[in-house]
């Protein structure tokens, strides 16, 4: 997917990152993610979006009433 669709269906507390590296760029970040990836990686088509829901049964994100 490009750079703009893995930002746009990325959530809140996900982040984006190119399929063949493991630097993850996180969405919630005091710093947008425009200014944080470098342009040379925007052209290309190999980003995805990392959730951090979809690990461990999204324990991080449960809590009790």
């Amino acid at each position: 997917m490009t750079y703009e669709e893995a930002k746009s269906s990325c959530p809140n507390r996900g982040a984006i990152q190119r399929s063949r590296s493991n630097k993850r760029y996180y969405k919630n970040h005091s710093i947008p993610l425009d200014d944080r990836v470098p342009c040379s990686d925007k052209l290309v088509d190999d980003w995805e979006v990392y959730d951090p829901r979809e690990e461990d049964n999204g324990s991080l994100y449960m809590y009790n009433d």
